[in-house]
């Protein structure tokens, strides 16, 4: 997350909007080193790549461990799925 100064977010506002719809990142805007707004793309249901992947890896890893799942090999997993069976 990048982040300006007041001074330059007003100098070069129309920039940092572009920069914002463009990379899809949120600017952070502060005042004497302290954050005091934020600068961040509208969210109309759709994500950037980089939004979806962030988002499915932080659902990954939020996810319980399942001893059962992880000792099946990558071989396993695509049988199962293929077929549906269940070992």
């Amino acid at each position: 997350m990048r982040t300006v100064g007041v001074l330059e977010a007003k100098t070069s506002l129309s920039a940092l909007i572009e920069e914002v719809e463009t990379s899809g990142e949120t600017i952070v805007i502060t005042r004497h080193g302290k954050a005091v707004a934020r600068l961040s793309p509208e969210r109309s249901g759709r994500l950037t790549p980089s939004g979806l992947a962030e988002r499915a890896r932080a659902f990954r890893n939020g996810q319980p461990k399942d001893s059962e799942w992880a000792c099946l090999s990558w071989e396993d997993l695509k049988a199962i799925a293929r077929d549906g069976s269940d070992r």
